[in-house]
C-alpha cells in the first residue's frame, strides 16, 4: 500500500510541476469574458471577438488576428495555445489586439476534418476581416489608419483573399484599409490558380515552412514573386528549413494528423504539424521587425 501511495504522489507531482517554459500559453475562459466584443461581419453575420489593449491610454496601433481551421477556442473555452502566445507577444510590443472568431457563432468548432467546409477563406472570412476592421476603426483607443491583418493557415488564406486588389468583400466606402498584412503558412494553390493576375492591395509578409506538407510553401513563394512583379503592393516571404505546418506554436510536439477537404483528390491527407523552435524564434523576431517598420511609415 505504501509503495502504491508513493507512486501516486510521484505521478501527481510529475503531472502538476511543469516549468513555465514547457507549458503552452493559455488564457483561462473566465478572463476572456471581460474582453469579449460583438461585431457584424460584412456578410451580416453576428460574430464575437476578444479585444485586448496594452498598458497605457492609447490611441494604439492594432493587429487583427484570424485563426486557422481548428478555430480560436479549445473545448473548455480557452484560447488555443498559438493564439494566446501571439496575443502576449503583440501586447508586449504595445499593440491593441482583436482576435476575431469566425466559427463559434456560426455553430462550428474545428473544421479541419470536415470534407465540405461550411465556412470558406474566399467567401465568408474576408467579410469577417472587414467587419472586424470596422469595429476596430470605431474603437476610440485604436488608430483607425494603423491596423494590420494577421492570419494563420486558413486565416492566412482568408487574409490573401481579403487583401487582393478588387476583393469583392472590401467595403466600397472604406476610408482606411488595413495598413499591411502578415500570413503564416497559407494554402496558395487555389488562389494562384483562380486569380491568375493576383495583385496585393497592401503590403504582405508571408512566413512559410519548407517542410510543410499540408499547405505547401512553393505556391505561396511563387504567388508573392509573381504578384509583386505585376505591380501590386510588395509581397515578401521568409521560408524556414525543416519547419512543418504550425511551426510557430509555442509547444506542440511534431506529429502527423489526418485532415479532410473536398479539394484533396482522395478527400483526405495525412500531414505533419508541430513546433520548430528555431523557426518560431526567427519568425517572432521577423514579425516584430515588420510591424515596427510598417507602423513607422
Amino acid at each position: 500500500m505504501k509503495r502504491s501511495l508513493s507512486l501516486l504522489i510521484v505521478l501527481f507531482l510529475a503531472a502538476n510541476c511543469q516549468t513555465p517554459a514547457s507549458s503552452p500559453a493559455r488564457v483561462p475562459s473566465n478572463s476572456l469574458k471581460p474582453n469579449a466584443i460583438s461585431f457584424s461581419s460584412g456578410d451580416g453575420s453576428p460574430l464575437t471577438g476578444y479585444f485586448y489593449k496594452p498598458a497605457g491610454n492609447g490611441p494604439f496601433n492594432a493587429v487583427l488576428m484570424m485563426h486557422g481551421c481548428a478555430g480560436l477556442l479549445n473545448k473548455d473555452g480557452t484560447l488555443k495555445a498559438r493564439e494566446a502566445a501571439w496575443l502576449e507577444i503583440l501586447r508586449n510590443e504595445g499593440y491593441a489586439v482583436l482576435l476575431a472568431d469566425s466559427f463559434t457563432d456560426r455553430g462550428q468548432g474545428s473544421i479541419c476534418r470536415l470534407r465540405n467546409r461550411p465556412i470558406k477563406p474566399d467567401r465568408e472570412r474576408p467579410h469577417d476581416a472587414y467587419g472586424a476592421l470596422r469595429w476596430l476603426q470605431a474603437e476610440p483607443t485604436v488608430r483607425p489608419d494603423r491596423i494590420v491583418l494577421m492570419g494563420w493557415s486558413n486565416g492566412a488564406m482568408s487574409m490573401l483573399w481579403a487583401m487582393r486588389e478588387n476583393a469583392p468583400q472590401r467595403p466600397a466606402n472604406l476610408k482606411n484599409d488595413f495598413r499591411a498584412a502578415i500570413g503564416f503558412y497559407p494554402g496558395c494553390i487555389k488562389i494562384r490558380r483562380v486569380i491568375e493576375d493576383y495583385r496585393a492591395a497592401r503590403p504582405i509578409l508571408l512566413q512559410v515552412g519548407l517542410a510543410d506538407d499540408w499547405t505547401k510553401p512553393k505556391p505561396c513563394m511563387a504567388l508573392a514573386d509573381e504578384a509583386t512583379e505585376r505591380g501590386g503592393a510588395k509581397m515578401i516571404y521568409d521560408a524556414y528549413e525543416g519547419a512543418y505546418h504550425a511551426f510557430d506554436n509555442p509547444n506542440s510536439r511534431e506529429r502527423t494528423i489526418t485532415t479532410k477537404h473536398s479539394g484533396y483528390k482522395s478527400g483526405q491527407r495525412t500531414v505533419h504539424i508541430g513546433t520548430n523552435p528555431e523557426a518560431r524564434r526567427r519568425s517572432v523576431v521577423r514579425v516584430k521587425a515588420y510591424l515596427r517598420e510598417t507602423f513607422s511609415n
